[in-house]
C-alpha cells in the first residue's frame, strides 16, 4: 500500500490597504506637509499596501491626481484668480487645489477601496475622506499640520470632520483638542527625519557666495506663518549671504525685497528634494522665523546635517530643538541679527545632529504603524 502525503499551501498574507492623499506632494518640495507625506508613505509601505494620491509619479505606489496644485504658478491665476479668492480665503492657492482635486481624488478613492484613508492636505483631503467614509465606511486618520495657527482656527475647523483618529505634533495641541472636543481620539506623534539621507557628510551644493551663508526653507506667501520677510530685514544688518529656498504665490515680492535690502548677498531658488541634503550642508546656519509652528520638518533636516538653527522662542521649539539652536524674538530685526551672529560664533560640535537623532523616521513610523493597526483591528 502506498501512502499519500497531502500538503496544504500556506495562505498568502494580504497586507491592509492604506490610501494617503496630498495633491501637491511630488510637485512642491518646499512644503513641510508634502515632504512629510512622501517620507511617511515610504516608511509605511513596509507594513501596508500604500497608495498615495498625489501630484507626480515619484514612487511606484503613487497615483497622480489631476488638479491645480498650490505649487502651480501661472499669470492668469496670480493676476486674476488669486486676488478674487483672497476675499474668501487666507490661502487662495490652497483653496484652488482643494476645489480642483476634490472630484479626481474622490473618484480614485471610490474606485480603489482602501482599509483606511489618511489625507494630509488640510480640509480639502478631509472633505474627500468624509465622503468616502459615508459611502464605504472606511475609517479616517488625520495628522494636523497647521498647529495652533490663527488662534487654532484651522484645527477647530478640521475637528468638525470628526476623523476617527487625530495625530498632533505636541502635547499643547493635544490638550486644545481635548478641551474643544473631548470625544475626539487623539495621539501625539512627532514629525520625523530621514537620518540616512540627511547627514553631515556628503556633497555640498556649489553656491557662489562670500562670507557665512544663512539658509531658510519656506513657502513664499505673504499670508503664510513662515514670515521670511523678517529674516530678510534681519540679514540686512549683517555681512552674510541669505539663501532663501522655496516657491509660492508671492515669490516675486520676496525676490524684490531681498535684492533691494541685500543686493548680491541674496539668492532665491528652489531645488528638487533629493538635492536638499547638499543644500543644508552648504549653509552655516539654518533659520525659520515662523509663528505657531507645530514642528517644521526643515528644522530637523538642518540639524540632521549638523547645522545649528535660529528661530522663534517658544516652548514647543525649545523642547524639539533642544541644545542645537538659538532662540530669539524674530520680530525685532536687531535681536534676530544678534541671534544669527551668536549661532555663527558658537562651537556646536555634534549637538545639532545628536538632537535630530531623537526623531528618526524609523522610530516615528513605528508609532504610526502601531496606531494604524489598532484602528484596523477595531
Amino acid at each position: 500500500m502506498t501512502s499519500m502525503r497531502t500538503t496544504t499551501a500556506k495562505p498568502r498574507l494580504v497586507r491592509p490597504r492604506l490610501a494617503m492623499l496630498h495633491p501637491s506632494c511630488g510637485l512642491n518640495w518646499s512644503g513641510g506637509a508634502e515632504v512629510y507625506t512622501l517620507e511617511l508613505a515610504r516608511q509605511l509601505n513596509r507594513y501596508f499596501e500604500v497608495e498615495l494620491f498625489c501630484g507626480a509619479m515619484v514612487e511606484p505606489f503613487c497615483r497622480p491626481v489631476a488638479s491645480l496644485s498650490r505649487a502651480h504658478r501661472s499669470p492668469w491665476r496670480e493676476k486674476l484668480l488669486t486676488p478674487l479668492l483672497k476675499t474668501f480665503s487666507r490661502n487662495p492657492s490652497g483653496l484652488v487645489e482643494h476645489a480642483t482635486a476634490f472630484f479626481p481624488a474622490l473618484g480614485g478613492l471610490l474606485r480603489s477601496r482602501a482599509d483606511l484613508i489618511f489625507p494630509n492636505n488640510d480640509y480639502g483631503g478631509l472633505a474627500v475622506a468624509a465622503v468616502v467614509r459615508a459611502v464605504q465606511g472606511v475609517p479616517v486618520l488625520f495628522t494636523e499640520h497647521a498647529g495652533l495657527a490663527a488662534g487654532g482656527k484651522p484645527l477647530r475647523r478640521n475637528l468638525s470632520f470628526k476623523p476617527d483618529h487625530l495625530v498632533v505634533f505636541n502635547e499643547q495641541m493635544a490638550q486644545v483638542v481635548r478641551d474643544h472636543r473631548p470625544e475626539q481620539p487623539v495621539s501625539v506623534i512627532h514629525n520625523g527625519v530621514d537620518l540616512q539621507r540627511f547627514q553631515p557628510e556628503g556633497e555640498r551644493f556649489p553656491l557662489p557666495a562670500q562670507g557665512p551663508v544663512i539658509l531658510c526653507v519656506a513657502r513664499l506667501s505673504c499670508n503664510s506663518h513662515k514670515r521670511p520677510e523678517l529674516l530678510i530685514r534681519a540679514c540686512a544688518k549683517l555681512n552674510v549671504h541669505l539663501w532663501l529656498v522655496g516657491e509660492g504665490a508671492d515669490r516675486d515680492y520676496f525676490l524684490d525685497l531681498g535684492r533691494k535690502l541685500l543686493g548680491e548677498r541674496f539668492t532665491l531658488a528652489s531645488y528638487p528634494y533629493d538635492q536638499m541634503p547638499a543644500v543644508y550642508r552648504r549653509a552655516d546656519v539654518f533659520t525659520l522665523p515662523s509663528v505657531d509652528e507645530p514642528c517644521a520638518l526643515s528644522y530637523l533636516e538642518a540639524q540632521a546635517c549638523n547645522r545649528p538653527v535660529v528661530t522663534t522662542d517658544d516652548p514647543n521649539r525649545r523642547r524639539t530643538l533642544a541644545g542645537g539652536a538659538v532662540f530669539c524674538d524674530v520680530t525685532d530685526p536687531a535681536s534676530y541679527a544678534q541671534a544669527i551672529q551668536e549661532a555663527l560664533a558658537t562651537p556646536w560640535q555634534d549637538r545639532p545632529r545628536q538632537n535630530a537623532q531623537r526623531f528618526g523616521w524609523d522610530q516615528m513610523a513605528l508609532h504610526y504603524r502601531d496606531l494604524i493597526q489598532q484602528l484596523l483591528a477595531r
